[in-house]
């Protein structure tokens, strides 16, 4: 398949969630909620007029931060439906262009996700080990045509209260256009779209971990624990956005 067929495949899918034709698949223990759904309709439509503001002109100088995680997910999805519903011209051997920046030491699990997607979504991927400045900064010296990259954060992430949806980085960083689609998902709302369009995802969320960072400094979400093992990811609800993050950062001396 080329990437025409992904972007109509990711099409069908945003259409099918808008319309209520999807929840096909069923998770253990997962409970499609009528006011979240409302709400991630709310957000996806929101989230597609950002993209096709900035996907409608060129899409030769644009690359996507893809690092695997579930919000670069949701966010892939939604660029490659805009794609099929602008109809853009994208030939045959076309990629997107994406660019995974990580200074960390990574899961192997994080890693053969991050493989089998861009392979199966047609992604031109290029990895950096380094800071995300020094990253961008290497990324775009070599690909000097990329002037546009889309970030897949939100509001709850660090420093993503300070963002609004377009917002060129400062002087400090090298100079490019940072779109933010899903600023303003909550971490139930991602769950609700990758859950009820059945979109496949790192195996390590459903081990419980909720923010997957280095292997050094994330463990899996107290806030999932039951029993002797770990709920999924998507299980966790309550105060979401507050805990999402309570596996990251740890101090393991």
């Amino acid at each position: 398949m080329t990437i025409k067929h992904k972007c109509k495949e990711a099409y069908d899918l945003v259409q099918s969630y808008l319309n209520d034709r999807s929840h096909t698949t069923v998770k253990p223990g997962y409970i499609s909620q009528p006011q979240v759904q409302s709400s991630v309709k709310q957000k996806i439509q929101q989230s597609l007029q950002i993209l096709r503001e900035t996907l409608k002109d060129n899409i030769n100088e644009i690359s996507i931060s893809y690092n695997g995680g579930k919000d670069c997910l949701v966010m892939l999805i939604l660029i490659l439906s805009t794609i099929h519903e602008l109809g853009l011209d994208v030939n045959e051997d076309f990629k997107l262009p994406s660019v995974y920046i990580n200074n960390d030491e990574p899961f192997m699990e994080v890693n053969k996700f991050i493989t089998d997607s861009t392979k199966y979504y047609h992604l031109d991927s290029t990895i950096i080990k380094s800071d995300l400045k020094s990253g961008f900064q290497k990324y775009l010296s070599d690909n000097p045509n990329i002037k546009t990259i889309i970030v897949g954060i939100r509001y709850s992430d660090p420093y993503g209260s300070e963002l609004t949806y377009k917002q060129e980085t400062d002087h400090n960083w090298p100079k490019f256009m940072r779109i933010h689609p899903i600023l303003n998902w909550t971490y139930v709302e991602i769950w609700e779209f990758i859950v009820g369009c059945g979109l496949d995802y790192c195996c390590l969320y459903d081990k419980g971990y909720t923010s997957l960072g280095g292997v050094h400094n994330t463990v899996r979400n107290p806030q999932l624990k039951h029993g002797e093992d770990y709920l999924p990811a998507y299980m966790l609800t309550d105060n979401a956005d507050e805990y999402e993050r309570l596996g990251r950062n740890i101090n393991r001396s």
